[in-house]
This record gives structure tokens, sequence and C-alpha cells, in this order.
């Protein structure tokens, strides 16, 4: 994990300065609530993540803004932008800790593993809540337009993948649309609204979009997979819940597409019988025992890889510069 941080900072140096001053200004709208509301949100802020959505909505701002904004920084809105993503993206973490029923985030009993389902959601609310209320102060009609467009793709994308649960039939394009949905669309959002503020025109933006976009589904592939195959302990959340909830994702869809029949059977029997702990906990080993076997791990990740070499596309008719760097290495960074 220090590794993993060390490898963070080099990357993100280009926007230190921003980066700091978004995270005291997180800590800030964290502490802000009084009584109840004020100890939840700052647990919350006990939970800390890498930083990478505010991180692609500051790198694209300063890959746009270039020199021109010298020593004196990006200035205030992007540091806003940045700090209502993150919120927006916590919003929604903890909306699916109470879905998935997660025991385990960044290393820190959920919120709703210690408050209840209740406080969990109204508290999400109260994230997004605060999320638009710094984006309604930015001078960019446009960019509030495409937040709020994104935080409904984001919901349409969660109902779409509820709706898709113990679907076993689902295929990879139907996946695809999901995860692009509930994922890569507030990625995108993210270099999209920070280019936009730095004064991007309409194609560089789009440009930035399109990165931030194939960034997104990369990231959420690579996700599903740690789900089935990865370490809780160094993860810090809770896994297996995707299999166990009956989110069907691409390492499955891959492992029913090679033939396993006897596990796709399995498992669309254990979907529609219900289940204990220990047949859940047997079904699970099972499922990562053969995902293994097959090498469906390595196949998600060259997937994860080629939607990584066109967000590399996107950015190639920028010049060179700290920035640019710093974005084609946090896509190599995920893998």
């Amino acid at each position: 994990m220090k590794t993993q941080t060390k490898t963070l900072e080099r990357i993100y140096s280009p926007i230190r300065s921003e980066l700091k001053a978004a995270d005291t200004l997180l800590a800030r709208e964290l502490s802000a609530g009084a009584g109840l509301m004020g100890e939840l949100t700052r647990y919350v802020a006990r939970m800390q993540g890498k930083r990478i959505r505010p991180a692609l909505a500051l790198l694209s701002a300063r890959l746009i803004a270039g020199g021109r904004n010298g020593a004196s920084g990006l200035g205030r809105e992007p540091i806003a932008l940045a700090v209502a993503v993150e919120l927006i993206h916590t919003a929604t973490l903890l909306h699916d800790d109470v879905i998935d029923g997660a025991s385990l985030r960044r290393g820190l009993s959920t919120l709703n593993a210690k408050w209840g389902n209740t406080l969990s959601v109204l508290s999400g609310d109260y994230l997004y809540s605060k999320a638009f209320c710094l984006l309604s102060s930015l001078e960019s009609p446009g960019v509030l337009k495409l937040m709020s467009e994104t935080a409904r793709i984001l919901c349409e994308g969660e109902v779409a993948q509820i709706h898709h649960q113990y679907n076993t039939a689902l295929s990879r394009a139907q996946y695809l649309k999901i995860i692009g949905a509930k994922t890569a669309s507030l990625m995108s959002a993210c270099a999209q609204a920070g280019a936009l503020l730095a004064g991007a025109t309409p194609r560089q933006a789009l440009r930035l979009s399109r990165f931030g976009l194939q960034f997104g589904l990369a990231f959420q592939v690579l996700d599903d997979t740690q789900d089935l195959v990865g370490d809780e302990a160094a993860l810090g959340k809770s896994l297996g819940t995707d299999a166990a909830l009956g989110n069907i994702t691409l390492p499955l869809i891959a492992l029913m597409e090679s033939g396993a029949a006897d596990v796709s059977k399995r498992l669309s029997a254990w979907y529609g019988n219900g289940h204990s702990p220990a047949a859940e906990a047997e079904l699970l080993t099972l499922l990562r025992e053969e995902v293994i076997r097959r090498k469906i791990p390595q196949a998600c990740r060259r997937l994860a890889g080629r939607f990584l070499d066109r967000s590399r596309e996107a950015l190639e008719p920028f010049p060179d510069s700290p920035a640019k760097e710093s974005l084609l290495a946090l896509a190599d960074y995920l893998l």
C-alpha cells in the first residue's frame, strides 16, 4: 500500500498544491455538519481514498491551462469541482455499501455496519446535496449541467445493475453499458469538466471526456476482477459481494463463456433457490478457483489494457507536458 501511495504522489506532482487545497476544503465540508450528521460525515472523512476522480479533474484542468496560471495555481473553481466529484463518489459508495450489505470500506467499518442502513443512505444524500451546492457556486452553467446529467446516468447505471441481478444470460455488451453508466460516466465527466473550467475548446473537452470514459471502463473491469480474486485485507474492502448479490460481472461472464457448464448450472440454481452463508462461501471459493484455473483474470486485464490504449490515444494531440505525462502514468498505474 505504501508503494502505491508513493506512486500516486509522483503522478499527482503537477497538481500537488491544488490537491492539498482540495483536501482542506473537503475536510471542511465534511466537518461542517452539526449533531449526528456531523458525527457521520466526520467518520466518512476518515475513509481516505486514492483521490483518483479529483485528480482526473485537476490534471485535465492543468493540461489545458498549461503554464498560464503558473505559480498561482489553477484557481478556486477546479478545486471546488475536485471536492464536488469526491463528494459525489463518496455518496455513491455509501449507497453501494447499503445495497451490497458491505461491512468494510477503505479499511474501516462501513457506515451501514456502524449506524444502520437508514443513516447511511441519508448521509449519502447529504453528501450529494453538498456536492451540488459547490457545483452551483461555479461560474459555469455548462459544468453544472454536465455534472447533473452525470448524476442521473450514475443512478440509471445502478438501477440497470440491480435490474439484471441473477441474470446469468447477461451479455458483455450489456455489462459494458452498465459499467459505462455507473462508473465510467463520472470519470469522463471529471476530466471533461476540469478541462472546461480551464478554458478548453469543445474538441479538447471531448478528447478528455473520451480519456475518462475509457479509463473508467478499464477501472471497473479491474475492480470487478479483484472483487472475485483479490485480497480483502490488502484492498481494505469487502470482496465477493458482486457474485453473492447476483451482480454478473465480466469474470463471471467470461467463466460461463468458457464452457464451464457445471459452474454455470450451479450458479443459476444457487441464485434461484436461496442459500446459506456456508453454501455462499463454498460457491465463491469454487468460482474463484475456476476463474483462476481458466486464466480469466489475465483475459480481463487484457481487455482493460485495450481500454487504456484508447484512453492514451485520446491524449495524443495534446502537447507534451507534466500534466499529460501524469494522465498517461495514471492509466499505467491501473495495470
